[in-house]
């Protein structure tokens, strides 16, 4: 933060999302420290609390604690949803998932019951998901159009609830980006550069996909394991009968998921962790299909399960995927030993410990796009008061002999050494302190 909560640092513009994540986090590292629990403790809340909804909803909409536990067993072995920026890293999707997910929820239960408050409840939630992430927050507004019709509730539109909701909603964002804008001029044109306009006009950042990608991402990864299971669930879900809850929620699922899939496909920007906010409502159905064709199965060969058999066929249907999501977070993990940077931070805090008079030092980059560095260098600033200069692979040269710098991976060290000779001071695993002795 930069001292002034209505902004993350002067005078950037590049994120202009609204606060609510950061605050949160500046919450969190108040808490626990500039550290990685501080950073990541938010999102893995927001990933409980969501895998909770789904639970519950499931408990609602499904009628069983099988088809609850079942759903978030779905959403937890979906690789869509347990995915860099979004559970597995501190980052605004996880909480956007959430807001999406209550307020989509929500809605439903509107337009099932009819009762004012749970439209008001379903603008706050949207409210919360635009003041995590913007207009991000705001895209299931279209599929919950649809669905109101296509669950044939048009009715509900005509009461004011709904639409003081919006106006709510509305009000509160256009509080928050005036008063952004007052705060640095220009906070609007760089929402429209790289927020509205420009991610939805052009393809930034040499984010080149196919209009198709997301589909595709879905049936080779995201929902592999699941998606036969959610279409089925779709299509025969659409017919139940009228008023039944799995008619309710295949035809909502299938507009609201359906409709942000497409609202994707034609945004010029696409990239991985956009499509998150629709895991947890394809949980849903798909636990809600592989529910029915169970009943039908076991009313059709007379079988009347007991608590343990129905845990022990979830915990089957759900065996592979999850063995595989295991194996894909093994492999996640293991990132760290062929990105050396990524362990820059268990090197500084060994630093630190063993080393502790050295206090100023640089830090050498490589030329990978890594935010992991950063965080360390101002995570040791903030708990040690270390002063660290990062020096890019263009400027080694620059950089005063007799100094200190940490290098990590052996490649960026033989290009520091070609510079300078040098002096092992601290090494672990492949990062090193060197003292920069002499040039050649």
């Amino acid at each position: 933060m930069a001292g002034d909560a209505r902004r993350l640092q002067l005078p950037d513009l590049w994120n202009c999302k609204p606060p609510l994540w950061p605050w949160l986090l500046a919450v969190s590292f108040k808490l626990l420290g500039p550290t990685e629990l501080g950073l990541r403790l938010p999102a893995a809340l927001a990933a409980l609390a969501t895998t909770l909804v789904v639970y519950r909803a499931g408990r609602r909409w499904l009628g069983s604690w099988e088809g609850g536990l079942l759903a978030a067993l779905i959403l937890l072995t979906s690789a869509g949803y347990v995915q860099e920026h979004v559970t597995r890293t501190g980052d605004f999707d996880a909480l956007l998932t959430l807001w999406t997910t209550l307020g989509a929820l929500t809605w439903l239960r509107y337009l099932a019951e009819g009762r004012s408050r749970h439209a008001w409840q379903a603008g706050l939630f949207f409210f919360l998901a635009a003041f995590t992430k913007g207009v991000a927050g705001l895209l299931f507004g279209p599929g919950l159009l649809l669905a109101t019709f296509a669950l044939g509730q048009g009715q509900r539109l005509r009461r004011p609830a709904p639409w003081l909701a919006v106006l709510g909603l509305l009000a509160g964002l256009a509080a928050w980006y005036a008063v952004r804008e007052h705060a640095a001029t220009g906070y609007l044109q760089a929402v429209w550069e790289f927020e509205l306009g420009g991610p939805a006009l052009n393809q930034l950042e040499g984010h080149t996909t196919e209009v198709y990608w997301y589909l595709t991402s879905l049936m080779e990864v995201k929902f592999m394991f699941w998606l036969v299971p959610a279409l089925l669930a779709g299509l025969l879900g659409w017919w139940l009968p009228a008023g039944s809850p799995g008619r309710l929620l295949a035809r909502f699922v299938v507009c609201v998921a359906g409709s942000l899939m497409v609202i994707l496909a034609f945004t010029q920007t696409r990239l991985p962790w956009y499509d998150a906010p629709i895991y947890p409502l394809l949980a849903l159905l798909t636990a809600s299909g592989l529910l029915q064709m169970a009943r039908a199965v076991a009313a059709q060969q007379h079988w009347r399960p007991g608590p343990a058999a129905r845990l022990a066929a979830v915990a089957l249907v759900v065996a592979l995927p999850y063995w595989a999501q295991c194996r894909t977070l093994a492999r996640f993990f293991d990132r760290r030993y062929e990105v050396p940077s990524l362990l820059v931070g268990n090197h500084l805090r060994h630093q630190a410990t063993t080393l502790p008079a050295v206090r100023s030092y640089y830090l050498a980059e490589d030329s990978i796009f890594n935010d992991s560095p950063t965080f360390y260098k101002a995570a040791m600033e903030r708990q040690a008061g270390h002063r660290i200069v990062r020096v890019p692979p263009r400027k080694i040269a620059e950089t005063p002999t007799g100094q200190l710098v940490v290098v990590c991976g052996a490649a960026l060290r033989r290009a520091w050494e070609r510079k300078y000779r040098t002096q092992l001071v601290l090494q672990t695993d492949s990062c090193v302190t060197l003292r920069l002795n002499a040039r050649p």
